[in-house]
Order: structure tokens, then C-alpha cells, then sequence
């Protein structure tokens, strides 16, 4: 692999990525970037964007939004359990 190498928009890959069977640590430096771009749109409604997909956030009305998308906090919860 090379220096550094593009892995689709938003995603970069800066070094060697060490195999996952090496218990060793990489000899030289790896870094994977994830970018992604938020955008707030009315009230509490944002919506994330990351290669060619979207997430919509949204918060319930106690907390000043419209509760038509999952609160933030669930999608981390869902990852976790992924």
C-alpha cells in the first residue's frame, strides 16, 4: 500500500495498515481519518454526511425539537451494539 491512498470521499488512509493477524505494532506510523459534514437545518433537525450517505438527527420536544428523526445519543448506542 502506499503512503497515503484515498478509500472512497471522506475516508483517508495515511501509511501501511498493519494486518490484523500481527500481535507487533506497525514500524511506521497509520492513521485512518473519517470526515464527515454536518449540516443544522430548523430547531434541533442536522443532518451528517459521509460518502454517499446521510443520517438525520433529530431531538424530542422537551428538549426544543420535532422527535421526527432518533436522538444522536441512539445512533451511538446502535453502533456500540453493532
Amino acid at each position: 500500500m502506499s503512503t497515503q491512498s484515498e478509500s472512497g470521499p471522506g475516508v483517508r488512509v495515511i501509511g501501511e495498515r498493519p494486518s490484523i493477524d500481527a500481535p507487533e505494532l506497525p514500524p511506521k506510523p497509520y492513521e485512518f481519518v473519517m470526515e464527515t459534514e454536518v449540516e443544522s437545518l430548523e430547531k434541533m433537525h442536522k443532518v451528517a454526511r459521509h460518502r454517499k450517505f446521510e443520517i438525520h438527527v433529530d431531538e424530542p420536544a422537551h428538549l426544543k425539537g420535532d422527535d421526527n428523526y432518533p436522538q444522536p445519543l441512539i445512533y451511538v448506542a446502535a453502533g456500540l451494539g453493532s
